[in-house]
């Protein structure tokens, strides 16, 4: 379900914290579990209020608050928390009632962004769209795979909510785990939101999301106890105008609830944070309204130490037999290509019986391997590219060999892995620069001309600061 019995320490810090009543703020290595740093103290949250106070659990109200920069990542947090929260085995509700008790309401997730289903009033016709759409899923033969990867909304019963949809009626079941459309949550409030801070400005404003901010204003008036949680994620995006606008829209938030910054805990993540603390202090305080930085923690997470002499190398031969498809296919043919990779080299086992053993073996011994240990090394607390990858661990090989060897490099890597954990969780940034402009050459007769629908260009070119075409001289452009 994504609690594992071996978190990192900077995870159980979070949830320590968090329950001293802290401001957190979070700054560890891409892949490090920043995620785990609220997502725990929101499964905390939930579950401490449906225990201790389950008068007021009964009360609607936004409890979490999840705010990103941008919808891939409200999408990417959707699957997280349908996995978690509305499993396909019903795990997490009967971990949450035992723990409670068996009469505790379901905690209510839901997306409010503009992807939402629907940004209009009611329709007949969208809830049959939305209606067909969903059917069509439900038919596909992956459709149980798909629901166990978080792609399916979290709904107790998909039938019975594609029935109240053909009937326009937008009431969710007690046991769904989420809410899917724009009219269930501003009638039935989630406990947690997650939503962009362009979508909170438009919800502040509008009358139709009044409900959401009057029943959280009133759960929040319902005991000294509850307090709301607001989540940013990749604080480090709100920097400059940015920052000072969404710091503004914190505020607005406080006036619309009638609360003062006492009654919200804050808990941001990034994987950026300025080294002098005088800047953190100030950028939490400008983002957050604090008048402090007394009640906030930093959370930098702990650095395991390298080996300086790796006990093995790997002749790069070695690797250049291998191609990077050899590791992205079926598991089978994934298997085999490991097993040979790493039965030539020294110190490995020559034969594995199953992909989890040798998962777990990589993730043990990786570092013992000199290539695999300055990449570590290398890609440790920054980002760097292929290139200069391919130069500082094969600085004898061609650019265009050493790219390859770098490239098989860094997909068994990710492969080593050990209860879930990732010992090197690659994220590769791609970046694309849009072409400048395109220039025709005006001369019909010009030697490299083209035809299109009665239109006459003469030789295309796609390079900046061309004045004269260049197959005959006396084209202009």
């Amino acid at each position: 379900m994504g609690v594992y019995p071996s978190p990192f320490a900077h995870q159980i810090q979070a949830l320590e914290n968090f329950y001293k009543g802290k401001d957190l703020f979070v700054a560890t290595g891409t892949g490090s579990g920043k995620t785990e740093c609220f997502i725990f103290p929101m499964l905390a949250k939930l579950a401490t209020e449906a225990h201790n106070s389950p008068k007021t659990w009964q009360s609607r109200g936004v409890r979490v608050m999840i705010m990103y920069p941008m919808n891939a990542l409200v999408s990417d947090q959707i699957s997280r928390l349908r996995k978690l929260l509305g499993d396909t085995q019903d795990n997490f509700q009967k971990i949450f009632t035992e723990i409670c008790n068996e009469n505790s309401r379901r905690p209510q997730f839901g997306m409010y962004t503009g992807r939402t289903p629907y940004p209009s009033k009611l329709d007949n016709k969208q809830d049959k769209k939305l209606n067909s759409t969903l059917e069509e899923i439900t038919q596909q033969e992956n459709f149980d795979t798909l629901a166990e990867l978080g792609k399916v909304p979290a709904k107790a019963n998909m039938q019975n909510f594609l029935a109240k949809l053909d009937d326009s009626l937008h009431i969710p079941d007690a046991n769904d785990a989420e809410l899917v459309t724009r009219f269930e949550m501003q009638n039935f409030c989630p406990d947690i939101l997650i939503t962009n801070y362009s979508m909170l400005e438009y919800m502040l404003m509008r009358p139709l999301e009044g409900k959401i901010w009057s029943d959280t204003k009133l759960w929040l008036e319902n005991s000294p106890e509850n307090k709301l949680l607001f989540v940013i994620d990749e604080a480090h995006m709100y920097k400059g105008s940015t920052g000072g606008e969404v710091a503004l829209l914190i505020l607005r938030l406080f006036y619309k609830l009638g609360v003062a910054r006492d009654k919200v805990q804050f808990i941001l993540t990034t994987a950026s944070m300025p080294e002098d603390k005088q800047s953190k202090d100030n950028f939490f305080k400008n983002l957050t309204a604090a008048d402090s930085t007394d009640n906030l923690k930093y959370l930098m997470g702990d650095t395991e130490i390298l080996p300086d002499k790796p006990k093995f190398d790997i002749e790069p031969t070695k690797i250049l037999q291998f191609k990077s498809e050899d590791f992205e296919d079926t598991e089978e043919k994934q298997f085999d290509a490991l097993n040979k990779f790493l039965s030539q080299l020294d110190g490995a086992p020559k034969n594995f019986s199953n992909l989890q053993e040798i998962y777990f073996w990589l993730y043990e011994n990786l570092t013992n391997y000199r290539p695999f240990a300055e990449m570590f090394k290398l890609c440790r607390g920054n980002s760097i590219s292929l290139n200069e990858l391919a130069k500082n661990i094969f600085p004898n090989l061609q650019l265009e060999k050493a790219l390859q060897a770098v490239s098989i490099l860094l997909e068994v890597a990710p492969l080593a892995k050990k209860d879930n954990a990732v010992l090197f969780p690659v994220r590769i940034h791609m970046l694309f620069r849009s072409l400048k402009g395109v220039y025709a050459c005006t001369n019909s007769n010009c030697s490299h001309s083209h035809n299109y629908d009665k239109l006459t260009l003469g030789e295309i070119f796609l390079s900046d600061g061309i004045l004269t075409c260049t197959r005959l001289s006396k084209c202009s452009l």
